[in-house]
């Protein structure tokens, strides 16, 4: 992999980082503060934990399992988030 392309990997993995990071700060904040809009968030979070569902439906992206598996998931989740992203951006590249 070139300098260029991992970059593109490295920017699409930190953006969806910092932007499951915001949800799950503005869930946790809604919740405690017994908010309807953390319902919203809720939804959300299920849609960005899909890839890591598919492996089993048990495991949320962020799982009550201690901060290591908890960080381990969401790891594993954000790389399988981004190599999907990554793929079909290169896809669309290569079309045009």
């Amino acid at each position: 992999m070139n300098k260029q392309k991992l970059r593109l990997f490295l920017k699409i993995f930190f953006l969806l980082l910092v932007i499951q990071l915001l949800i799950i700060v503005a869930d946790v904040q809604l919740s405690n503060t017994d908010s309807s809009l953390s319902a919203i968030t809720s939804f959300i979070i299920s849609i960005f934990s899909f890839p890591i569902r598919v492996i089993s439906p048990d495991l949320p992206f962020y799982s009550g399992e201690g901060i290591p598996v908890t960080l381990i998931f969401w790891m594993l989740n954000l790389v399988l988030q981004t190599m999907a992203i990554y793929g079909g951006i290169r896809m669309i590249k290569r079309v045009k």
